[in-house]
This record gives structure tokens, sequence and C-alpha cells, in this order.
């Protein structure tokens, strides 16, 4: 499956934000959105643009922050409205 993903950029709280607008293509029925968040993470280190962060309190520029620990729905860290 290929998917556009509109990903809610924003450098601090107090900066102004934006949506960064990103293709994923070939993704398995199988993928969970975490798994998706880093084939994006991968596709954005090999075009050298600023990589999708997965750690809570990110700072620098374009990266999404969000929580997850077990990654398993256990813990519900990762929950996400999508």
């Amino acid at each position: 499956m290929d998917f556009t993903l509109k990903v809610w950029r924003q450098k601090s709280a107090k900066d102004k934000g934006y949506f960064g607008t990103y293709q994923v293509k070939g993704i398995s029925p199988d993928t969970s959105f975490l798994e998706m968040m880093d084939i994006l993470n991968d596709q954005l280190v090999r075009e050298n643009i600023d990589p999708v962060a997965v750690n809570k309190g990110c700072k620098s520029d374009g990266p999404v922050a969000f929580d997850h620990d077990c990654r398993e729905g256990i813990c519900g860290m990762c929950s996400l409205y999508i």
C-alpha cells in the first residue's frame, strides 16, 4: 500500500507550525503505524532530510515526537489520533 502522510511539524511550542507531506510506498498491510514511521524515518535519512524522531521532547527543526515504550499495545504510550 502507498500512503501520503501529512505530518505536523513545529520547532517549538512558540514557533508557528505547518504540515509536511511525505509519500511512503510499498507498506505491507501487516505494518503497524509505528513501523511505518520507522520506514519514513529511514527514507528521510536516505534522502538526507531531518529524520522523524520518535523520542519524547525532540527540539530540532521538523521532527515528529510521540511517546512509545513497549510497541506491543500493552502500556498505551503510543496511543495516537489518526
